[in-house]
């Protein structure tokens, strides 16, 4: 604890400026301070009070303050609590009340979260103006980010990211000449109500994403093209495969979309049915097709590569599990027993799911063909060649998701319309929709991938949200989580 009085000059009135002739009183204050060799400070001030002596000055009587030291109402030093305040910004409250118990701060949890006020927005728009959604809640409630792209700095934080509340902040803070957005559509309706004359800019890696979906899902589609079974040379014909998890699947999607028809939410249908919310979101919004594929491209299983070489020997006489077992087993099979003796009886009932090659799965092929070639080795160019001479259409895929993204890399915007001609006209039919999403955001897709700026910027923001939510444990409101963002450099 340190004694300390203050001896300066009479100050200033606060209300009037009329500086002091008169002192009214003497008292103490405690004023904590900055800890020292890890012990705490207290500092035991004596202050003065003056009269304040202009007759229409609303005061009677201040408290003189020591410049670097005390502030009105505070009890805690001016060092000190910018200390607390980073505090706050970087943990929020438990945590920072748990560091600050730890560094001899004096802090709880609810003064800690006291210092946290954030700036105010600035009157206007920065030039270059970055936008971007982040979940509260994902899947159900979002809101908007708004950075200076320049300064790499959070300009404002959006309760929600409807298209009149941005368009209401454009209105109030003019002045972008350049917005970088990614292409949702109420952002885009948005500019084009409150700032008309900026340049929007489509983010270049959201391009890139829906372009590997489009292929992803071209894959998928002409999965038959690169799964030939393979005949066995006796026997009759196999019949068409039927497994318990594609008949669970066939039957959930019937449920699903007879629950969905009626006008029944998703919850509702969740809790009737006894699934997940996205698992009914995703079976009322997927083809039956793309479900059954997804299912069968979920991987292969251990027997997988040796189903042909088990059809081949049970057609030929070999009829034991356990022989069949042991055979296997001699050419590098890993699995148990249970799994053969079980496609052994499919095989019997004449219900067994046919051999067939090794292929890629949808998604490595789309890798392939979304990266550059010269990051891929010997063995994927080879995989690759042989699924475009299996499959035109993936070919034809893989041709024009490379050429869009050497636009992309390249700034080649100038060639965008004629790569969407040619993408609708002769493309694959996930490319053509993909290409007319494109054409319908035209200028701002042109421009991305012309000018060197994008949302990079604003997606690291995001990312930052993210932790400072996962701090907060999800429980923060609206106003302290905008002061977080908005007080973190």
């Amino acid at each position: 604890m340190i004694d300390a009085a203050g001896c300066g000059p009479p100050g200033a009135c606060p209300a009037c400026q009329h500086p002091a002739a008169r002192v009214h009183s003497r008292y103490w204050r405690h004023i904590a301070g900055l800890p020292v060799s890890g012990r705490r400070l207290i500092v035991r001030l004596r202050v003065r009070r003056f009269f304040c002596d202009q007759p229409r000055c609303p005061r009677r009587t201040f408290v003189e303050q020591v410049a670097g030291l005390t502030e009105p109402r505070r009890r805690s030093s001016t060092a000190a609590r910018s200390a607390i305040r980073s505090v706050a910004v970087e943990l929020g409250g438990r945590p920072g009340a748990r560091l600050c118990a730890k560094l001899r701060l004096y802090g709880r949890r609810t003064s800690i979260l006291g210092e946290l006020t954030a700036p105010p927005a600035p009157a206007r728009a920065p030039r270059i103006l970055g936008i971007d959604e982040f979940a509260f809640r994902k899947g159900r409630t979002y809101g908007t980010v708004l950075v200076d792209v320049e300064s790499s700095r959070p300009v404002d934080v959006l309760p929600d990211r409807e298209t009149g509340t941005v368009a209401a902040w454009l209105q109030e803070h003019p002045g972008a000449e350049i917005i970088c957005r990614d292409r949702l559509m109420a952002f885009t309706k948005a500019i084009e109500q409150a700032a008309p004359d900026a340049l929007e800019v489509a983010d270049r890696w959201h391009l890139l994403q829906n372009l590997s979906t489009a292929v992803e899902k071209t894959c998928r589609r002409h999965r038959d093209c690169l799964r030939r079974p393979a005949e066995p040379e006796a026997g009759p014909p196999l019949a068409t495969p039927q497994t318990p998890l594609l008949d669970r699947i066939r039957q959930r999607h019937a449920e699903v979309n007879e629950l969905a028809a009626t006008g029944l939410p998703l919850n509702a249908i969740g809790r009737r049915l006894r699934l997940d919310r996205k698992t009914v979101r995703r079976y009322r919004n997927k083809d039956l097709v793309d479900l059954l594929a997804s299912a069968q491209d979920r991987g292969h299983g251990v027997l997988d590569p040796f189903m042909e070489y088990v059809q081949r020997r049970f057609h030929a006489g070999c009829t034991s599990s356990m022989q069949l077992y042991r055979e296997v087993l001699a050419l590098g099979y890993t699995g148990g027993y249970h799994v053969v003796h079980r496609y052994v009886v499919t095989i019997r009932k004449g219900i067994a799911v046919p051999a067939r090659s090794i292929t890629p799965r949808p998604r490595d092929i789309t890798s392939w063909i979304m990266r550059p070639q010269e990051s891929l080795n010997t063995a994927d160019v080879a995989q690759l060649d042989a699924v475009r001479i299996a499959c035109p259409e993936i070919a034809l895929a893989c041709d024009l998701a490379r050429e869009f993204t050497d636009m992309v890399r390249q700034r080649r915007g100038h060639l965008l319309r004629d790569w969407i001609q040619k993408a609708e006209l002769s493309g694959p039919d996930a490319i053509g929709i993909f290409a007319d999403s494109i054409r319908q955001d035209l200028h701002a897709v042109t421009a991305g991938l012309t000018l060197p700026y994008s949302s990079g910027i604003v997606e690291g923001h995001v990312n930052r949200i993210k932790t400072i939510k996962r701090q907060m444990y999800g429980r923060a409101s609206f106003t302290l989580l905008r002061a977080r963002i908005l007080s973190q450099p």
